[in-house]
């Protein structure tokens, strides 16, 4: 009896060992967006790898020009947001609407599409997705290449048939957003530098970049820290980790050639740790798949013990 309840315990520590490892392997998804002649594979769904910011295409929907948003819902469906007929860099680029895709993550084929518009039916652009943990709800932020951008972006909640409600203006010009898995909404933003003043930004058209928080609400900017460049892309892992893609924002060092870097950044103090470029493959956006929570399966493991305990006490041979 004791050696079954060995094996028993042995199976708990098993389950929970296969959840970490699952959840510290997560695949890391981009969608890739630029503009036409810069960036490579435009619209191709591909995935990041974590130590070189490398990009491997897995393939490409049919008909997407150019990937802004990406985003994966509880039950594991991959949703995208489009920039239809234009380009996404240099910004502001050309006036664009864009659909709400349902993305294969394993084939990259297009499931769905739904223009993404307003009840009144205006149509809109929408440069960055995210998924609310707990609500399942989509968000999406404005694109400067809207032809209503007034300047500063609006945030909006948006249903899997492309209708959109507006939440609040974020006060931004440039902005991407993810939601950290404790529902903290974090957006990259920049604004637009008019006057070609001094910038703490890795490019020269944008200023102010920052990494902040925002209330999933009313769109309002609740912190903020100043980061290194303005982040395009971005994207937080199952376990915290905020990674960020700069979608092609800056010159390769002595090439006179845009490439697409991929940092980790810290959201307190806003330190960017540089993995590595991509090339030419822009990511418009990073998206990691749901994977099974280690509590789930610790509970599961624990029923196997206390099951196979009351089994033994019962005096039945296992």
């Amino acid at each position: 009896m004791q050696r079954t309840s060995c094996i028993l315990i042995g199976v708990c520590i098993a389950l929970l060992s296969v959840a970490t490892t699952e959840i510290e392997a997560a695949t890391i998804y981009v969608g890739l967006g630029g503009q036409n002649g810069i960036s490579t594979n435009n619209g191709a769904l591909g995935t990041l790898n974590p130590a070189t910011g490398a990009v491997t295409v897995i393939g490409k929907p049919a008909g997407v020009t150019a990937i802004s948003g990406l985003t994966f819902t509880s039950n594991g469906n991959l949703w995208g947001s489009t920039q239809n007929g234009g380009g996404m860099f240099p910004p502001p680029g050309p006036t664009t609407t864009s659909d709400l895709i349902q993305i294969n993550p394993q084939t990259g084929a297009l499931i769905s599409s739904n223009l993404i518009e307003t009840a009144g039916g205006t149509p809109i652009s929408i440069a960055d997705l995210a998924t609310q943990p707990g609500t399942n709800t989509i968000y999406g932020i404005q694109s400067p290449n809207d032809t209503n951008f007034t300047g500063t972006a609006n945030l909006y909640t948006i249903s899997t048939s492309g209708a959109a409600t507006l939440l609040g203006n974020t006060g931004v010009f440039f902005g991407s957003i993810a939601f950290a898995p404790n529902g903290t909404l974090y957006m990259a933003s920049a604004n637009l530098n008019v006057t070609g003043q001094a910038t703490n930004c890795g490019g020269p058209d944008q200023i102010n970049c920052a990494l902040d928080t925002l209330n999933p609400v009313t769109a309002a900017i609740l912190t903020s820290v100043p980061v290194p460049d303005f982040y395009s892309a971005l994207g937080i892992s199952g376990t915290g980790v905020v990674w960020a893609g700069n979608g092609g924002g800056d010159l390769g060092p002595g090439t006179g050639q845009f490439f697409a870097g991929v940092s980790i950044l810290n959201p307190t103090t806003g330190a960017a740790t540089f993995i590595g470029n991509s090339g030419t493959n822009f990511a418009g956006d990073i998206a990691f798949q749901p994977t099974p929570e280690p509590s789930s399966l610790m509970l599961f493991g624990i029923g196997i013990v206390l099951l196979g305990a009351q089994t033994l006490r019962r005096g039945v041979k296992v």
